[in-house]
């Protein structure tokens, strides 16, 4: 509602340029113009019963289990007189401008194949797992959740765009016969790709990694998700729900955490086998030593976020922080109040068995 009320001048300013569902907006809009009489917005609060709240929900449910959305087409027509092109001069910021000039050539650029193929991965993955349906741009912005490190957010970026150079990319023609070689991985003797690396690979590393995952994770109680494309790369989108239907936010949130270090670490002890050690494997303690090193700095980096006053949605609080990482601390019921915040309380995560 805010944005036919509240925004709407700034919106219109700025030429909807940073406006989710614009073509929407400016069609409601121009329909609110199109009345002669007098107008009166009231805010009616959600799931409290009020008969139009109810069915606009039904309305949202229906839709979102069609396979096929319907067009919009014919409703989303504004009459010439109406209709508002641009943006002021005087309201144009660089960013603004920078957004205007991305979105116009985003439609110049045909899709990439195997961007397509992996979010296709992801998104059917996240279906199978937790019976939801997502749009890539649900996905796109997952990668930018809260609870996702911005090393970590690049990782699944690049991975999913098959940036890196791996695999097939090392047969381009202006490849020397070396370079053409490092096509291969070395181990299992097959072409490399990130399937291949993060769920397949016999290398020491990854099947480790995910053993440790799931028996640090069944300490939780919650169902176990066996690694894929979905639960892993979308694990930010994943879904855990009580047996009266509500999300469990905090246990979505612990798993969003733990599975993309999980994997954003198979990924980088990779790089480090293949890059630093010249091929040579790590040993199994090592793997070990490394997820749990990686799960416990991820904790303490929480701890210290929490630890700084900040306002915002991406905001993490202490309480926020333990009600997340409680399930999976060592000795969790021993721990003072404030240990969140308190750097002077060692903590650890629990091993399990």
């Amino acid at each position: 509602m805010a944005a036919l009320t509240k925004w709407r001048t700034r919106h219109e300013d700025s030429g909807y340029i940073l406006q989710r569902n614009a073509p929407l907006t400016r069609a409601t809009v121009a329909r609110l113009r199109m009345r002669r009489g007098h107008m009166i917005f009231k805010w009616v609060k959600g799931h409290s019963g009020h008969p139009g709240n109810d069915a606009a929900d039904k309305l949202a449910a229906i839709g979102s289990e069609k396979a096929v959305g319907e067009s919009l087409s014919g409703s989303l027509t504004i009459p010439p007189a109406l209709r508002l092109s641009g943006a002021k001069l005087q309201a144009v910021t660089q960013k603004l401008a920078y957004r205007a000039i991305r979105t116009r050539r985003d439609k110049e650029v045909d899709p990439r194949p195997r961007t397509v193929a992996n979010l296709d991965r992801i998104t059917s993955g996240i279906q199978a797992a937790y019976g939801v349906s997502l749009c890539d741009e649900t996905i796109w912005k997952s990668f930018r959740s809260r609870h996702v490190s911005r090393e970590a957010s690049q990782y699944l970026w690049m991975a999913t765009h098959d940036a890196y150079m791996i695999g097939s990319h090392w047969l381009r023609p202006n490849m020397s016969d070396e370079l053409r070689d490092r096509e291969i991985c070395k181990i299992c003797g097959e072409r490399e790709s990130m399937t291949h690396i993060v769920f397949e690979c016999e290398a020491i590393g990854q099947q480790t990694i995910w053993r440790l995952l799931q028996q640090t994770w069944e300490l939780t109680g919650e169902e176990w998700k066996p690694p894929s494309w979905g639960t892993t790369f979308g694990a930010a989108c994943a879904v855990f729900k009580a047996s009266g239907g509500s999300r469990k936010t905090h246990v979505e949130s612990l798993w969003c955490i733990m599975c993309i270090e999980a994997l954003h670490l198979i990924w980088k002890l990779r790089c480090e086998r293949i890059i630093r050690n010249e091929g040579a494997q790590f040993t199994e303690n090592e793997v070990v030593n490394r997820f749990y090193a990686t799960m416990e700095s991820r904790l303490n980096l929480d701890r210290r976020t929490a630890a700084v006053s900040k306002k915002g949605k991406k905001a993490l609080r202490p309480q926020e922080v333990e009600m997340i990482w409680m399930p999976v601390i060592e000795k969790g019921n021993e721990l003072p109040l404030k240990w969140v915040v308190d750097c002077g309380v060692l903590v650890g995560i629990k091993r399990g068995r």
